[in-house]
């Protein structure tokens, strides 16, 4: 009998809010499927950090021997959320992954992708490692249309298209009794961030917060001279936040998503292909080169938090 229900592997341990609450989220979804926290592994750059944070047992991804012993002893491994199958920043995210899979598999785990963006994949060699090991996962879920088709196109036959992973954390009811009148502005870095920060000047005021998601966020927010920034290390934190917000105008991804589940009006600035696909099944606008106000995002579907979408995950 394995010792490990499940081993997951993201970019976890990093300082990056939007990946901590996808692992937050992944936990929460094995334990309604019924596999326990003693029977969770989680691959970090982190590992005591993350084992203090989530309760869960956490190796170091960067030494082999830890990633092929936790391989050995867990049933399946699952890549928990994000966009790692991509070659915006560089080939090595989609060779670093192929190979993660490739050592799951001989060490006879099965493998699952969930909760994923796909691309942009603009070279053959990163197509060709993505494709061999999407193609080499039970199923491949992902959180977006754009992705669905680009995991067909690679070849792959189990795609699943479902929402970000974040979405099916439920948060506390928001206290109705506090002002909502804080503006939350969020920026990270891209070769449109001065574009971005100018477009946003002109709507800043004293009730304007900046929210950082990772350290980076913090020197791009710098540009605006806000009187107020923050940074958000916590699904707690974010609530208290989020809970005097009127607004939200911001380029991360799960800046959105945030915004979404706590349902605040808001419009993104899409600096990636994944915010775009974000924004349009959220029903909010993009702000690409004019101001545009920021809308009611459409209410999270309760199919979302039912655990039967997610058998696919313990059942095989």
């Amino acid at each position: 009998m394995r010792h490990y229900g499940a081993a997951l592997i993201g970019y976890y341990g990093f300082g990056n809010l939007g990946d901590e609450l996808l692992l937050r989220a992944c936990i929460d979804i094995l334990t309604r499927c019924g596999v326990s926290r003693s029977r969770i592994a989680v691959l970090s750059n982190d590992p005591e950090r993350t084992s203090s944070d989530f309760g869960v047992d956490s190796v170091n991804r960067w030494k082999l021997r830890e990633l092929t012993n936790v391989f050995r002893e867990s049933e399946r491994v699952i890549f928990g959320g994000g966009g790692i199958f991509q070659d915006r920043t560089s080939l090595k995210s989609c060779v670093w992954y192929w190979a993660v899979v490739r050592l799951a598999r001989l060490m006879g785990a099965r493998v699952y992708a969930v909760g994923q963006s796909v691309g942009p994949l603009e070279s053959k060699l990163s197509r060709a490692f993505a494709g061999n090991a999407l193609r080499s996962c039970r199923v491949v879920h992902v959180r977006d249309d754009k992705s669905l088709r680009l995991a067909e196109t690679l070849g792959c036959k189990n795609v699943i298209r479902g929402c970000d992973l974040v979405l099916t954390l439920k948060p506390e009811t928001l206290n109705a009794e506090r002002a909502r009148e804080k503006f939350l502005v969020n920026l990270r870095p891209c070769p449109e961030l001065e574009t971005y920060a100018e477009i946003l000047r002109p709507h800043l005021d004293d009730n304007t917060i900046g929210v950082a998601l990772s350290p980076e966020d913090e020197s791009a927010l710098s540009l605006l001279g806000l009187r107020e920034t923050v940074r958000i290390d916590s699904f707690r934190e974010a609530q208290n936040l989020w809970s005097v917000a009127k607004s939200a105008v911001g380029m991360r991804l799960h800046f959105g998503v945030l915004s979404r589940l706590f349902r605040t009006p808001l419009a993104m600035m899409p600096y990636d292909i994944k915010v775009n696909e974000f924004a349009l099944q959220s029903e909010v606008p993009c702000i690409n080169r004019e101001w545009v106000d920021p809308a009611m995002p459409a209410v999270i579907p309760e199919s979302v938090y039912e655990i039967d979408g997610w058998r696919f995950l313990t059942e095989d």
